[in-house]
């Protein structure tokens, strides 16, 4: 068959593919995004430490006033943000805290299994750093209505 140009032989263009290659935008995208989400639904739990268990008082309630806070393990082990600590160290975190600022008030909270011994130490730790706001917490009686 004739070719209506003329020519008898076709011409198939060439075309020039280059060198393989993968874009990495969408790799980019896909990452930031799981970056949100993992953001969005994390939960970052409120660890405070060791399970203190309370005693129970009619007159609980909260104190208004900036306080620092230790911790009376069962044991008779003591806890300050988490660590332990000896009572010397209560002693000098307490001059510390008293230093910047002098209305600081401090609260005990000591397990009920604790030892009254452990209690006493403790808080008289506390009075011969100058504390003169020492307490104890406590929480409220739950009345059955």
């Amino acid at each position: 068959m004739a070719n209506p140009l003329g020519n008898t032989q076709l011409q198939v263009p060439e075309l020039e593919t280059g060198k393989p290659e993968i874009t990495m935008a969408p790799l980019v995208d896909v990452v930031f995004l799981l970056l949100i989400f993992f953001m969005v639904t994390t939960v970052f739990p409120e660890n405070r430490g060791m399970e203190i268990e309370k005693p129970e008082s009619e007159f609980s309630e909260p104190l208004a006033l900036k306080n620092v806070i230790f911790y009376l393990h069962q044991d008779g082990s003591v806890f300050f943000e988490s660590r332990p600590v000896a009572l010397d160290d209560v002693t000098r975190l307490i001059k510390e805290q008293l230093a910047a600022s002098p209305k600081t008030a401090v609260m005990l909270q000591v397990d009920k299994s604790a030892t009254t011994q452990a209690l006493i130490a403790l808080m008289d730790a506390c009075k011969s750093a100058g504390a003169k706001r020492v307490g104890i917490a406590s929480k409220p009686i739950q009345t059955e209505s």
